[in-house]
């Protein structure tokens, strides 16, 4: 369970500055009408390692992407506040690849002023599909209602039924891989930058370890780059075979991921383990205490 959430923190981060090998540019899908049309939000493709191209001796192919973490994290946690955003997910649970969530998502960061706290993380998730859990509101603020995560449960059957989660319990990581306290940029930054020290270690001569950069990718009309690191051997330690991410060029956040895990046997296509998109961001939208009041989830 634990190497699972340790795969999905590492998309957050495959970002880099430097020489990297480039490709043709890579187009997705408009995910806003996932609603709707689920199916057809954000197509996957397996891709082909490609050869990595040459590199100081001395510097390990992580090493430009470790280093932009760090400067990306304190950039993050200096600017951004808080953000709104709609995010269609997919995610291989127990070995079963989901159907796509459509999920509008408000999100306050935590900050501090020295060692004091001084606004808690605060989170307000309202799905839009699919059908069984449509209408589904569910909030997490941090310290608050016993640090429990209320859920209006949405759906076909007694939708409007608020019930307490535990936000760690096996209810909730049966639907999604990723722990509510780390939804938040910075939080999800460090997680990666742990899995990145982590394949470092795995793999400390970088000849498993393929970066590649793509400066022509667009998401939902936007230009982004394209990043991916690719381990093509399976090796004790390593977390995935090949993860991709898009960087929106002008608000520097990840707008695209995803995620697979190394092919059973030679020849067959990787699995999917985990995709997300994020459309229609607005970061530092001043969100206020009002939008993450519990009352919120009693609404029409």
């Amino acid at each position: 369970m634990f190497r699972r959430w340790l795969r999905t923190g590492v998309m957050f981060l495959l970002t880099v500055s430097g020489s990297v090998s480039g490709l043709q540019g890579v187009h997705a899908q408009q995910a806003g009408t996932a609603a709707t049309t689920p199916a057809a939000a954000t197509p996957t493709e397996a891709f082909r390692p490609a050869i990595p191209g040459p590199r100081p001796v001395s510097e390990h192919p992580l090493a430009p992407v470790l280093k932009f973490a760090h400067e990306e994290r304190a950039y993050l946690q200096q600017t951004v506040r808080d953000f709104t955003c709609r995010v269609t997910k997919r995610e291989r649970i127990d070995g079963e690849l989901q159907d796509y969530y459509s999920i509008d998502m408000r999100v306050r960061e935590q900050t501090y002023a020295g060692e004091q706290m001084t606004q808690p993380l605060s989170v307000l998730l309202e799905f839009l599909g699919p059908s069984q859990v449509e209408g589904r509101r569910a909030l997490f603020v941090a310290g608050q209602n016993d640090n429990k995560l209320l859920v209006r449960k949405g759906g076909r059957r007694f939708g409007y039924v608020v019930i307490d989660v535990d936000p760690f319990g096996e209810s909730v990581k049966r639907e999604c891989l990723m722990p509510i306290n780390e939804i938040g940029f910075s939080h999800l930054l460090d997680r990666t930058i742990r899995t990145l020290e982590q394949d470092l270690a795995a793999d400390p001569s970088g000849d498993n370890t393929i970066v590649e950069h793509i400066t022509t990718a667009t998401i939902n009309g936007r230009p982004c780059q394209m990043l991916r690191i690719t381990h093509p051997l399976h090796r004790d330690g390593l977390q995935f075979f090949s993860a991709s991410m898009c960087i929106d060029s002008e608000l520097h956040v990840p707008v695209r991921f995803d995620v697979y895990d190394w092919p059973e046997t030679p020849g067959q296509p990787p699995p999917l383990t985990a995709e997300f998109t994020y459309t229609n961001v607005t970061l530092n939208a001043n969100l206020d205490d009002s939008v993450f009041l519990p009352a919120i989830l009693r609404r029409p």
